[in-house]
C-alpha cells in the first residue's frame, strides 16, 4: 500500500480533486503506472518499479516523487494552455 499512498499524495498535491483508482496486479516484476484519464484518452504520467515508492528506499523514493510531480505539473500546464 505504500506505493499507492505515495503516488496518491503526489497526485493530490497537483490535482487536489482527482479521483484515484487503483488497478492492482500480481504479475512480477511489479510496476507502478500513474496515468491520467482525460475523457476516453489515458495519458501515461509515470511508470517505475514498485520499490521506488517504498519509504525503505528513501533515495529512490525521492527521485520517483520528484519525477511524478514534475510530470503532473507539465500535464497541468498543458491542460491550462488548452483552455
Amino acid at each position: 500500500m505504500q506505493e499507492l499512498n505515495t503516488a496518491s499524495e503526489c497526485i493530490r498535491d497537483v490535482f487536489p480533486g482527482a479521483e484515484i483508482v487503483a488497478d492492482r496486479t500480481d504479475n512480477y516484476p511489479i510496476r507502478v503506472v500513474v496515468k491520467a484519464q482525460m475523457g476516453a484518452q489515458s495519458v501515461p504520467v509515470w511508470s517505475g518499479r514498485q520499490q521506488s515508492l517504498f519509504r525503505k528506499y528513501a533515495k529512490e523514493r525521492k527521485k520517483a516523487i520528484s519525477a511524478i510531480k514534475t510530470n503532473l505539473e507539465d500535464l497541468k500546464t498543458t491542460l491550462d494552455d488548452e483552455e
